[in-house]
């Protein structure tokens, strides 16, 4: 039996800190197990759901921004989360600083978008599928410019008069994704680096 999420905002907001905290530990992909028939799966609504993402350089300087998501699905066993996708749309990066120009958001965009950072053009998807889970953690493969790397990831859940609200936060390191412009794989940039951590906060809201 399938229930339609009605409503869903998922928060992904991406933030490297002037001080970078550790990342989640990342390892080989892991197998997709079949879903059992007993695990009821939400339909993500997609006009309602989208990702923020924030990033910033060891000077202080911040960027933020939206990514959609294009399409989307939460397995649930019980109050438990058992599994899930989420498919990203790389190309509908959008800068929404507010104290930048719309053409510098614009160059912003067509940089986040080119082969320094996501080459959407190459890779216009990125995803996120659960493979494992706890009452309390996640396993999932994060697959970015088809790289795929197996991340565990916290989480909570709470259902309430219909409702659910899941939440998790967590960061990567962008580097083990291909992601290396302007990383610490780069000795002499000093105030030009960027931060090679990415932090997620992510919150899932929805009623069955």
């Amino acid at each position: 039996m399938k229930h339609i999420l009605k409503y869903a905002t998922i928060l992904l907001i991406i933030t490297s800190c002037t001080q970078s905290g550790p990342s989640t530990n990342a390892t080989e992909a892991q197998t997709i197990l079949e879903r059992p028939n007993n695990h009821d799966s939400l339909i993500i609504d997609t006009e309602k759901s989208i990702l923020f993402w924030k990033g910033s350089k060891p000077t202080g300087d911040i960027h933020v921004g939206t990514v959609k998501i294009k399409e989307g699905t939460l397995n649930m066993n019980g109050e438990t989360i058992a599994g899930g996708k989420f498919i990203i749309d790389m190309n509908s990066i959008l800068v929404t600083d507010e104290d930048m120009s719309e053409k510098g958001k614009t160059k912003l965009k067509k940089h986040l978008t080119n082969d320094d950072f996501f080459e959407t053009n190459n890779y216009p998807e990125a995803t996120l599928e659960i493979t494992s889970s706890t009452s309390d953690s996640l396993k999932a493969n994060l697959k970015i410019k088809n790289i795929i790397k197996s991340i565990t990831i916290p989480y909570t859940l709470n259902q309430a008069n219909g409702k659910i609200t899941a939440n998790s936060s967590f960061s990567i390191d962008r580097t083990l994704w291909g992601v290396t412009y302007k990383s610490s794989f780069f000795k002499n940039l000093t105030d030009r680096l960027i931060d090679d951590a990415i932090q997620f906060n992510i919150e899932l809201i929805g009623s069955k």
